[in-house]
Order: structure tokens, then sequence, then C-alpha cells
């Protein structure tokens, strides 16, 4: 999540997003308990294995814990570290000037790692804020380069350096715009490496918004007509994805509202106290790295205080929350955040901006910018549609009946309520795979994680 501002708050944004790294964060699968059959509900804790090495169930209880701790350095899994990580640029795929305020967000890119030979072609969208250059899309493009794949990791629709550069409508949140933006850069990618690449399948996955939008993908592929050349993929995993966008964003949303009533205002205050306890863990061993085994020492270590956890989900949340606001309000002349007579340039002092946008809560952004986007120009589309458009229930016979998808989530996700986790598990009967514990991408890099999305990818 790359921000936008550049005044006294920059220091604490970096710290922030650093410590929120997880926070939107590792993985899908939460093995606390022994092997499930796909669409179980594990009720046990006994240890599992990958193969024939044991491996001891995942150790993180709490959902908002494990939601940014991530997965301890010794349960993760062993991947390659040569893969052939690129990132490739690609020309905007929309006629769009960029205000100079944004330049920062230039160009649009996606990761790129290629097989040798012939090899099939994985799409990976990236989940909210996210762009392409993420943590999560470095362990997704290993994962799937060491079971065969080639692999594309694409921004989110909602990183600035998609609205800006592949998005027809630069106002995150309708889904089948964000779903047609996404179809158009699929085709962007596959003729970018055409040349290049000998492209034997298609296959889709994405975590947490994104999994949402591969679910949207692949249902748009699969009545794609002929001159759409579809990709006609032909297997799509669901990592975590929102049910409702609209509700999983608001419980984000009121994470912080709860923990930090003081708003931005107590920001400061908020990361110097737990940033504090966590210098302690890192002054005792140096060999550390800023990661998810230093955060999870710091919880073993009670320096991560857990009571402000659930303040830091939200914080990560509100900012790329407050910079796709920014951007929306800029490139739209939304006069929302930015009065639309005002021209800002690189170097300007954004802190009254900032302000703006992080008081921003998503129901705002839907009322102030989403709404009325898509009802002006002519266009007339009411709230409730762009609330259905976004819920998977609205696709549910498609879900069930396709057999080629699958989904992974867990039992206590926050960004879901119990009707969803049963909606899931319904929908998807045997091709759900629910674990009891692992909050939201608690566990991306657990090797039983890896281990289950190697299994259903296998070529």
């Amino acid at each position: 999540m790359t921000c936008f501002i550049i005044n006294r708050f920059v220091t604490c944004v970096s710290l922030a997003l650093m410590l929120a790294a997880c926070a939107t964060g590792p993985g899908p699968e939460s093995a606390a308990g022994s092997d499930m059959a796909p669409g179980a509900s594990a009720t046990t804790d006994k240890p599992a294995s990958t193969g024939n090495t044991p491996v001891a169930p995942y150790p993180i209880k709490d959902p908002l814990t494990a939601t940014v701790l991530g997965t301890p350095a010794e349960l993760q899994a062993d991947l390659p570290d040569d893969a052939p990580i690129t990132v490739r640029k690609l020309a905007p795929l929309v006629d769009r000037d960029t205000p100079d305020t944004l330049r920062y967000a230039r160009p649009l890119n996606y990761m790129f790692t290629p097989q040798e030979g012939p090899a099939p072609l994985a799409f990976v969208i990236a989940g909210t804020g996210s762009s392409a250059l993420s943590a999560k899309c470095v362990l997704l493009s290993r994962a799937l380069y060491a079971a065969g794949y080639s692999v594309a990791c694409l921004p989110s629709p909602t990183a600035v350096t998609f609205m800006l550069g592949a998005a027809e409508h630069p106002v995150p949140g309708r889904m089948p715009s964000d779903v047609t933006d996404l179809y158009r850069l699929m085709h962007a990618v596959r003729d970018d490496v055409s040349d290049t690449l000998d492209i034997t399948d298609y296959v889709l996955t994405g975590w947490s918004l994104g999994a949402t939008e591969a679910a949207f993908v692949a249902r748009h592929d699969a009545r794609a007509a002929a001159s759409e050349a579809p990709f006609n993929f032909s297997r799509v995993l669901l990592l975590n994805p929102a049910v409702s966008v609209w509700d999983s964003v608001g419980r984000m949303d009121a994470l912080l509202d709860q923990a930090l009533p003081g708003g931005i205002n107590q920001v400061p205050e908020f990361l110097a106290k737990g940033l504090g306890g966590l210098k302690n863990v890192y002054a005792k061993d140096k060999s550390l790295r800023f990661n998810e085994d230093f955060l999870y020492k710091a919880y073993e270590s009670g320096a991560a205080d857990q009571d402000d956890i659930g303040a830091l989900i939200g914080l990560a949340f509100r900012l790329s929350l407050a910079n796709m606001a920014y951007a929306a309000d800029v490139l739209t002349h939304a006069d929302v955040i930015v009065p639309e007579d005002v021209n800002l340039g690189p170097y300007d002092d954004l802190g009254v901006y900032f302000q703006r946008s992080f008081s921003m809560s998503f129901a705002d952004y839907i009322d102030q910018l989403l709404v009325p986007y898509w009802n002006r120009d002519g266009r007339s589309v009411p709230k409730s549609e762009l609330i259905r458009e976004a819920d998977l229930h609205s696709i549910a016979d498609f879900l069930a009946a396709d057999t080629h998808m699958r989904v992974f989530t867990s039992a206590d996700d926050p960004i879901l309520d119990d009707s969803e986790v049963a909606f899931l598990a319904q929908t998807f009967g045997e091709r759900a795979r629910i674990r009891p514990h692992g909050g939201h991408m608690g566990n991306l890099s657990y090797q039983k994680t890896i281990a289950a999305l190697q299994e259903f990818f296998s070529p």
C-alpha cells in the first residue's frame, strides 16, 4: 500500500504498514487440527502432517491476532528462492492524463514468474489496496512456480496504479466494472507474454477482495463469447473471499473506530505505544528481521498488546481506503476531498487532504464518492444495486455448479459472520476447505496451506 502523504504522519504511516503487512495478510487455511476432508469443520487440535513430515498445528487461536502475526518461521512452507520473479510494465489500457499528485503510482505493472518450457499460466488477483509487488504476490508466485506454473500477479482494482492505468471508471467498488477492467488487464498480460511463453492452460486465484473478484471473473469468462478470447480456466481457487464486500469492509472499518475513537489524532500515540514494546524484542535478538517471525516473538513475549491488534488491522485498512478515496476524488474531480479548482503538484503539502481522506469511513466512501459517481453523466445505479452486485449470493448458482472452483477460508475469519461461513460451506460443499482458526489470511505461508494449494493446482 503506497501512501500519498508527505507530511508529519509519513513516518507513522510507514511503520503502521510495516506492522500491518500481514493485516490483510498471510493465508487461507489455519490447520489447527488434523487434516480434514474438504468442507469439514475441525473441532480438535491434533498435529497434522505434510507428506511424511509431521506439521505442528497452527498456534494462534485468536482470529485478529492470527490476522496480524501470520505464521512463525518454523511452520512456514519451504519454497524455492530461485523463482525468476520479474516486474513487467504495460502501456496504459485507458486514455487518461495522470495528475501530478498521483505520478508516484505510474506505471501500470504486474509481477511475472515464467517457466522455461511449456506450462500453464496462473493469474493471481491481489487483495484490497495491494499492488502487484506485494509480499503475498511474491509468496503465491513462488508456490505456484514450484507447482509448475508460470505466474502473473495483478494489482487490485483498489490500487492507485490500477485506477490510473487500467480502470475505465476510476472509482473502485462496482463489481461488474472492476471485473471488466481485470479481464481486460488479463488479456493485456497474455498478449504481453505470448511471444516468449508457451501457455498450455489457464488457472485463476486471488486473496481477500481479490478472491471475491476472481469468482466474478470466472463467471464472466464462462459466459464470454468466442470473440472475447476466453481463458476457460481449468481451476479457480478463492483464498479467504469476502461474501458481501460491503459487509466485510464495514467490519474492518469498525475495528479502527472502536479501538481509536480519537481517529487520526490518536495514531501517533498508538504507534509510539506499540513500537516501544517491539523495540525491546529486537534489542534482545538483532538477527531478527521485521517480518512474521519477529511479530510472533513479540506476541509470545507480551510486547504486542492484544488489545491494540484490532486497531492495527483497522489502521492498515483505513490507510488503504484513504489512498483509494483520495485518488478517486482527484481523478473524477468529485470535489469531496480536494476542491475541484485546486491543482496539486507532486510536492504540495497534502496534510489537510490526508486528514479528510483518513477521516472517511467506508460508508462515507460509498455515499460521497461511489454512489454519486455512478449516478452522474447520464448513469443511474442505485446504492442497493451496487451492494447486491458485490455479493457472492448473487452468483450462488454459478459457484455451486462450477466443479473447477474451490474455496479456502477460516471459520473465524473476521471479515465473515457465521451465516457467511455457512453460505460458503453449503454452496461449495466438498470443494470448501474451512479451518476452525486462522483469522483473515493469517497463515498463507503455513506449510499445510501451501501443500493444499499446490495439490489443488497440480497440473
